[in-house]
């Protein structure tokens, strides 16, 4: 498994899907808090599909369903690309960087922490502001992870 942060312009998202691989994820940077966290869902979706545990048909799917704690495709979705200029963090498991640098991808640091990001963060993983008091901004990655993990107990 491989991560990696950068840019691409995706015209049309559905065409632009249908030409990755399986295992060829494009996260949505404003909702990854850490690279840290994110490996930890990779993995545990990984664990979850190999042991036949699966909640999707597709292991994309199963990724992107871990990375936001939820069995709600819908919602989990919202994590993904969308039209227009999008700031990624890729999990790659079957070496599609080739395959994106074609459609424009651009590789770079793109990982950055505001207060309107952990505001996104807080809302979409339910982290309550005292919650958050208690433990510091610090550990935000911390309780997002919390949040992947029982997402995974509970299955």
């Amino acid at each position: 498994m491989r991560l990696y942060q950068g840019e691409i312009y995706i015209e049309n998202v559905k065409e632009f899907l249908k030409k990755l691989p399986d295992g060829c994820v494009l996260v949505n940077a404003d909702y990854v808090v850490d690279i840290e966290s994110l490996g930890f869902a990779v993995n545990k979706a990984l664990k979850s599909w190999q042991e036949g545990k699966r909640i999707s048909r597709s292991l994309s799917m199963e990724i992107l369903l871990h990375i936001s704690a939820t069995r709600q495709i819908n919602r989990a979705v919202k994590i993904g690309v969308g039209e227009g200029e999008n700031r990624v963090i890729v999990v790659d498991l079957n070496d599609c960087s080739e395959l994106l640098r074609k459609h424009g991808f651009r590789e770079g640091q793109v990982l950055q922490m505001d207060e309107e990001k952990i505001s996104r963060l807080k809302e979409f993983y339910e982290i309550a502001d005292e919650e958050l008091d208690m433990v510091g901004e610090e550990k935000l990655g911390m309780l997002v992870r919390e949040r992947m993990a029982l997402f995974a107990a509970s299955k």
